[in-house]
């Protein structure tokens, strides 16, 4: 109990030496710390259009930049570390005695005071320039302007990058800049949603190069899926000695379906030099730059494609070049200006602000009845650090799509609220400013911030083929002999869903597009009066074996061959002959599929169904 009563008498102590030497310092100091946040001495009229309008700073009027200001804050601290050295001494005779001893020893409890009055001068200035004058620490407003309410300066360069990189893009806003760039990959590079933790490696993938080496074969000139190629001995071979290729290439899009696969990626990177630090020896990602990546990253997600449209997997990384607050928020535009330039086509644009509160003790205002807090829009280091809150808000014009408070006191429903609206004011001055400027700065590639209307050169291509789902065999083959085929041809990759949809990705766009006109041929079904181009295959007696659509057979009889009704002298073999030969390309028309799917063709129907 002595213990206990000791320990609260010093307490009682140290906050009477805390508040007599802040009251101290605050009557030494004057106007010194309003001065840091923009207070000039005078008193500022705003007019009455003006004070609910958010507006953007303009470019031409430079703001403060951020090392000015520290320099700025260490002068007041340093005044303070020297007015509690020299002139400050505590009333009560029983203390004083006690704080000469502490100014006498280096033991720094002098500097942890001095640290703690500077926290509260520049919290009370703060407070008493937002809510009186309306002015910020990096001389924000001017002409009449809420300083509360105006956005730092905006920049815009995109692309920002080679045409190498498939989306590009530089933000910046006042002292805070990212690089966004953004990449397209194939729909295999998705992550299973059910375990995201599990390896996923595509046994089907193989590169051009490994593609090259390998030696062609007798069979190679065959078209994909031929049945020809099915039944030789190197697809027997190919059969026999790919068990786990044919397990694996049957679960080809085991999820079921893409909705299940997480297709968009967001890396937050926040180096050490972004804030003017040397950087150490971690250079991993903490928990606040994953937690910034997963805010940016679901305030995009929402407005992405589905992917029945777009089906590519996207990846975007952010990294910060330089910070004062903000960067996440930052993050949001430049990754919609990197997707924009990649041509993928989100529903809306998204833009993203942090709202601040300069704001003094709740409990005594709520017991007073003062409230005398104030909203900031884009809020900078500093005020973050000496403000209550930082209130980060994502969305696009319509709605929010992201949001993340961080509070330091407990909040009033009312003040945010008020904030979601300030916020939503601050989004579209955004939006409005990041139109004008992406417009020039692309040469108008994206006007009205418009996705690019083609993809770049150097980005992959995509197709999609729908299909019965119990066709599902017919592209995969034994043992997954015709995907191979399909990939070692065309030089693409393919993944088939459960739904019945085979999305094909290469990087050339003509061999994608040969390789989807395979596909489509090879999961077709013969009908009954359509003409097909087919190849003969084998000879009999009475008519011809024709291959149609890579993997179907019918046959043209030989009383369908010709009109000629004149017999041949070595009879119907000859009369065959005569007109065909293995290997020659002919157009057939269907007459009649049976049940069991034997398929009849004619030749001599041609001409006159054209």
């Amino acid at each position: 109990d002595e213990e206990g009563a000791s320990l609260d008498t010093f307490e009682e102590d140290a906050s009477r030496i805390v508040d007599e030497a802040y009251e101290y310092c605050h009557s030494r100091m004057g106007d010194n710390a309003l001065r840091l946040f923009g207070y000039d001495g005078k008193d500022r009229q705003l007019s009455d259009t003006n004070l609910g309008v958010v507006s953007v700073h303009p470019v031409d009027q430079p703001l403060l930049p951020k090392s000015t200001r520290g320099r700025r804050e260490h002068l007041v601290f340093t005044e303070v570390e020297r007015v509690l050295k020299d002139g400050f001494v505590p009333q009560d005779e029983g203390l004083k005695a006690e704080y000469e001893a502490l100014v006498q020893e280096e033991s720094g409890s002098i500097c942890m005071l001095a640290r703690a009055i500077h926290s509260r001068l520049l919290k009370a200035a703060l407070l008493e320039t937002a809510s009186r004058y309306q002015t910020r620490g990096d001389q924000r407003g001017g002409d009449g302007a809420n300083g509360c309410h105006v956005i730092r300066p905006l920049s815009v360069t995109v692309p920002a990058l080679p045409d190498s990189v498939h989306g590009s893009a530089i933000f910046a806003r006042g002292d805070t800049q990212v690089l966004c760039s953004a990449t397209l990959g194939a729909p295999v590079d998705g992550v299973v949603k059910n375990n995201p933790f599990q390896e996923t490696v595509d046994p089907r993938s193989a590169g051009t190069e490994a593609q090259s080496n390998i030696p062609r074969g007798p069979y190679d000139d065959l078209p994909v899926g031929s049945l020809r190629y099915l039944r030789s001995q190197e697809a027997l071979l190919s059969d026999m000695n790919s068990r786990k290729v044919k397990a694996e290439a049957e679960l080809t899009g085991q999820s079921g379906t893409l909705d299940e696969v997480r297709r968009f990626f967001l890396h937050y990177d926040f180096p050490s030099f972004s804030t003017g630090e040397v950087p150490g020896r971690g250079m991993a990602a903490n928990r606040r730059a994953i937690g910034h990546g997963a805010l940016a990253e679901k305030a995009l997600r929402s407005t992405l494609p589905p992917p029945e449209e777009f089906p590519y997997t996207v990846r975007v990384t952010s990294e910060v070049m330089g910070s004062n607050g903000s960067s996440s928020m930052a993050t949001v535009c430049g990754a919609t200006l990197a997707l924009l330039d990649a041509g993928i086509p989100i529903a809306q644009p998204v833009a993203g602000v942090s709202i601040g509160l300069a704001a003094g003790n709740f409990v005594e205002q709520r017991e007073s009845g003062n409230d005398s807090s104030c909203l900031l829009v884009d809020i900078t280091g500093t005020e973050d650090h000496y403000g209550a809150c930082d209130f980060k808000v994502a969305g696009t014009r319509d709605g929010v799509t992201a949001l993340q408070l961080d509070v330091k006191e407990p909040l009033q429903m009312g003040i945010l609220l008020e904030a979601l609206d300030l916020a939503k004011a601050g989004r579209n001055a955004i939006l409005d400013q990041m139109s004008v400027l992406s417009d020039e700065a692309s040469g108008g590639i994206l006007s009205d911030l418009s996705p690019r209307s083609v993809l770049k050169a150097s980005a992959p291509r995509v197709a999609i083929v729908r299909f019965d789902p119990l066709r599902k065999r017919d592209l995969i083959g034994p043992g997954g002999a015709v995907l191979r085929q399909l990939e070692d041809r065309f030089g693409v990759s393919l993944d088939l869903t459960q739904e019945g949809q085979c999305l094909l990705y290469g990087a050339n766009p003509d061999m994608v597009s040969k390789a989807r006109s395979a596909v489509m041929d090879l999961v077709a079904d013969v009908v009954e009066g359509e003409v097909y181009d087919g190849t003969v295959i084998e000879i009999k007696d009475f008519g011809a074996i024709i291959e149609l659509l890579r993997n179907k057979e019918g046959l043209l009889h030989v009383s369908e061959l010709s009109d000629d009704s004149n017999s041949h002298p070595t009879g119907n073999f000859g009369k065959v002959n005569q007109h065909l030969r293995i290997g020659q390309q002919i157009q057939v028309l269907c007459i009649g599929v049976d049940l069991q799917g034997s398929i009849k063709l004619s030749r001599r129907r041609v001409p006159k169904m054209k």
